[in-house]
């Protein structure tokens, strides 16, 4: 036996070594094997009768693991008598992983915030209101964010309000350039309080119309008839005038409609009755809401105008509506052989 092997035997105590090996093997095997069946059989037995702690099992679930694991270690390597500094900075470290867990939880069950508010709101009667969830959401994410760091800061001795002040003068330094983000962020706080739509709403601005899917800090999320996702940024959605037609009981449904000059009288009347005979007949439309007549008479031709008022529901669709109201009159106007002017005029839509 050489120096070297005598002095490795004599450094360290391999029994203590060996049962913290055991012990990190052991930690290992429950984060991998242990924790993940557990709260999945919590979550079969919990979530028949509460579906709401399947979302916070979920969002605690890789938490736990990452508590666990780091508890393994630093209990590992007290078993193993690791240097008083080494073991010092790994409590330290261990408190911080702690916070930095609950943190972590909290943070991703804001994601099931809806849910969760849905869910105690139906205990107490009270309506959750859709538009503000996904900024709630966020919000509460920042905060919690915030609170975790500030609490780790705290845990290792740093000054927070030295910290702070130093942000808030690096906050006076860049505040010129952060003017348009501070616009977002009071028209979000604008549409939120003001609720001109809900999430989900088929809303209408001069900049943008389709159904709104979400809300930031600096953006709405606006998915149009096409099917394109529009990103309009709040300081110019909160100050635009919107249309939402998702609270709409009725809209009007208004085509026109060039005739020539040689229709004739008898020809004009016939595809007027036809065409309030025929929008009658959908009961989609407003009783006795049709109409089709001419409006005035044109250098190119006569203008024929058709409207109708159409019921708004949760599923109609507008556009598809005005299509068929559209084809419907054409056809009309072909089974009575009236041709259409030939004219520069814009087509009414409304």
């Amino acid at each position: 036996m050489n120096i070297l092997q005598r002095w490795l035997i004599n450094s360290f105590d391999w029994q203590a070594i060996g049962l913290a090996l055991i012990i990190l093997i052991i930690t290992i095997i429950i984060t991998k094997g242990v924790v993940t069946p557990l709260f999945g059989q919590i979550e079969k037995r919990v979530s028949k009768r509460f579906s709401i702690w399947r979302d916070i099992l979920k969002a605690f679930e890789r938490p736990v693991k990452i508590a666990i694991l780091f508890a393994g270690i630093v209990w590992a390597l007290h078993v193993a008598h690791a240097p008083r500094p080494i073991l010092h900075y790994a409590n330290d470290i261990n408190k911080s992983v702690l916070i930095f867990s609950v943190g972590y939880g909290i943070y991703t069950l804001m994601a099931s915030l809806a849910d969760l508010l849905r869910y105690f709101g139906t205990k107490v009667h009270i309506e959750v209101d859709s538009i503000v969830m996904p900024f709630l959401k966020r919000t509460l994410q920042f905060i919690v964010m915030a609170l975790t760091v500030t609490m780790i800061l705290s845990d290792w001795g740093i000054n927070v309000n030295g910290v702070f002040a130093g942000l808030g003068l690096a906050g006076l330094a860049v505040s010129m350039a952060a003017q348009d983000p501070i616009k977002n962020l009071l028209g979000g706080i604008i549409i939120i309080t003001e609720k001109p739509f809900q999430i989900g709403d088929n809303i209408e601005s001069p900049s943008v119309a389709g159904v709104a899917e979400d809300i930031t800090f600096r953006s709405t999320l606006i998915r149009t008839l096409d099917g394109a996702l529009v990103i309009v940024p709040n300081a110019t959605l909160s100050n635009e005038p919107i249309t939402n037609w998702s609270r709409v009981v009725t809209r009007k449904i208004g085509l026109t409609f060039y005739l020539a000059l040689d229709t004739t009288t008898k020809e004009i009347i016939a595809a007027s009755e036809d065409t309030m005979a025929k929008l009658a007949q959908n009961d989609h439309f407003v009783e006795d809401s049709a109409s089709a007549s001419i409006s005035q008479v044109l250098p190119e031709g006569y203008e024929f105008d058709v409207s109708v008022m159409l019921k708004m529901a949760a599923d109609t669709d507008f556009a598809s509506e005005r299509a068929d109201v559209n084809m419907a009159v054409m056809r009309i106007l072909a089974e009575h052989d009236i041709q259409l002017a030939v004219t520069n005029w814009p087509i009414q839509k409304s």
